[in-house]
């Protein structure tokens, strides 16, 4: 099997914490995904020289027309396929794009996007990333479907690691730089309300005896006039297990109106690791925030990794997220 690396699994929000007291009368609106964008990471092919982004998590795998073409009484023998003429056509179509349209690299620690039209992209079908060509015969559904991306077009970004991809007519994304937080250990006490939806959810999915957890290290940041607090929940005070921190809640904080705009929570498991901080000059350093998107609120992400199954993705104050994809199957 050809040698891939994964370019990019952008981590997702996280934190911790919860208290017999909840934030404000009015609760938090569920959260909702943001259907609107379609955000992917890449894969790289070094041997072939390009990068790919798979579009199989958008993908709608019952088509009504051939993508990959054979012969009747045919098998799919190769590792990938171009798609080409008007299989091109239909694998567009299936995905409501158009060769109009344009791929956008956007690097979020710069603001620097590099614009590549879909008229010029390379449509490809490649066996996914648990298959080789020992594997052959392969079915329709063991393909990754998406463009091939010159890898020198990716080289040109200082960091391929911070590099997200849209596909569409207009560049959703700004042209701001994301800041990192900047963390400072604080009381417990001053940790905020919580939302009892939010409560109730990690109760019953994730910790029976949640309020019966010890309290771990608590942090505050501030950033474009809100105050992010995080604070730990440990598995046990003894437990070296993650450095013993089971969940992770991260509560945002309008200080004018001391109003809860995004309440949400992480945990070490099985599918996603808890990231560490980065210690800059004695400084705690984790998650990033700001203006990604054009017509969206501010948002934050970076406290955890993917690891099984998800792919993470991005919180957006006002509780919103927005997932990120990356043909993680398994």
């Amino acid at each position: 099997m050809k040698r891939i690396i994964l370019l990019l699994i952008p981590v997702l929000l996280v934190f911790s914490s919860i208290q017999n007291i909840y934030a404000n009368p009015t609760e938090l609106p569920v959260r909702k995904e943001n259907t609107k964008l379609n955000i992917f990471t890449m894969y790289n092919y070094e041997e072939d020289g390009v990068a790919f982004v798979s579009l199989s998590d958008i993908y709608p795998y019952k088509p009504k027309k051939v993508i990959i073409p054979k012969k009747s009484g045919d098998e799919y023998n190769k590792i990938s396929y171009t798609i080409l003429d008007k299989y091109r056509e239909n694998f567009l179509t299936d995905l409501k794009l158009h060769e109009t349209d344009n791929l956008y690299l956007h690097d979020y620690l710069t603001g620097e996007t590099i614009t590549l039209p879909v008229k010029d992209l390379k449509a490809v079908a490649r066996i996914n990333r648990y298959r080789d060509e020992n594997d052959a015969p392969f079915n329709f559904m063991d393909y990754m479907l998406g463009f091939d991306i010159p890898l020198n077009k990716i080289k040109l970004f200082k960091d391929s690691e911070s590099v997200l991809v849209s596909i569409r007519a207009q560049n959703p994304f700004t042209n701001e730089a994301l800041q990192f937080l900047t963390w400072k250990k604080i009381d417990q006490s001053m940790f905020p309300k919580t939302t009892k939806s939010v409560d109730k959810y990690i109760i019953k999915n994730f910790a029976e005896h949640y309020y019966d957890l010890a309290i771990g290290d608590t942090y505050l940041s501030e950033a474009y006039g809100y105050r992010y607090y995080m604070q730990d929940r440990l598995y046990d005070k003894d437990s070296t297990d993650y450095d013993g921190i089971f969940i992770r809640r991260l509560i945002i904080v309008e200080p004018e109106t001391n109003k809860v705009v995004l309440d949400t929570f992480y945990t070490n498991s099985e599918s996603t690791i808890l990231s560490s901080f980065e210690n800059d000059q004695k400084k705690l350093k984790m998650g990033v925030t700001g203006k990604l998107f054009v017509d969206t609120p501010l948002v934050t992400f970076g406290f955890s990794s993917p690891v099984f199954i998800d792919c993470g993705g991005i919180d957006v104050i006002g509780n919103q997220y927005i997932p990120i994809n990356c043909d993680n199957r398994h």
